[in-house]
């Protein structure tokens, strides 16, 4: 709240970036009524994302399903799913998929998920320990109160060594390797791309914004 040269009472509200809304784990935003000013960060700039039909437990299923389906078409031949992710925020939702997944037995064998990445690890323990906030939506308050973590589960293992990342891709079996950045730009991503994009059996999975003139976007237009 600010006052104006003539003494009106004024208000201005700054954001980041708000997200979209029907996220999966965490609660829609809350609007603001009114305000003479608005400053905020928007990514997608005045595009409009397509909104999913249905209830947000319908949709959460829906991904949680699509998500099931791209990693046992990959397992099923063999390769690895290599995700590209940020380490906040999105990494932890994708752990949340890939919980709904093994708690509701949509496929019938555990995933073995690695999060590659001292950033995202260190997140996703700060998302783990805050299950009595109220920043979850219902429905991983539900899974709260059944006593079960959204983002934790037995198959999931962190990875913060150097050493240990690079043995991942000396697996004979399988594995969902979870890694930053997200825009492919740096970190061990780059490590992950280098053994698994030539492999026909293997999947890149792109679950963010690839911004122009990044690793990333190249790979999603199709550059060889």
């Amino acid at each position: 709240i600010f006052y104006s040269e003539n003494g009106e009472e004024r208000s201005i509200v700054f954001s980041g970036d708000i997200g979209n809304t029907d996220q999966p784990m965490l609660r829609n935003p809350e609007y603001f009524d009114t305000a003479d000013y608005a400053v905020m960060e928007s990514t997608y700039g005045d595009r409009l994302h397509e909104k999913p039909e249905g209830s947000e437990k319908d949709v959460l299923r829906k991904r949680a399903e699509e998500l099931a389906e791209i990693t046992d078409r990959t397992f099923r031949r063999g390769g690895n799913l290599i995700i590209p992710s940020f380490a906040v925020g999105r990494t932890q939702e994708i752990l949340y998929l890939f919980r709904i997944i093994m708690e509701n037995r949509i496929l019938p064998y555990e995933i073995p998920v690695f999060v590659d990445s001292p950033l995202s690890v260190r997140a996703t323990a700060v998302f783990a320990s805050c299950l009595r906030d109220d920043y979850f939506d219902e429905e991983a308050r539900a899974m709260i109160e059944e006593g079960v973590n959204p983002i934790l589960f037995p198959s999931l293992t962190a990875v913060i060594d150097a050493e240990e990342s690079k043995k991942l891709n000396q697996r004979k079996e399988s594995a969902v390797i979870i890694s930053s950045s997200g825009m492919c730009e740096a970190g061990r991503i780059r490590h992950h791309l280098k053994h698994n994009i030539w492999r026909s059996d293997s999947t890149i999975l792109f679950v963010g914004y690839q911004a122009e003139g990044t690793l990333g976007r190249e790979i999603v237009d199709g550059a060889e």
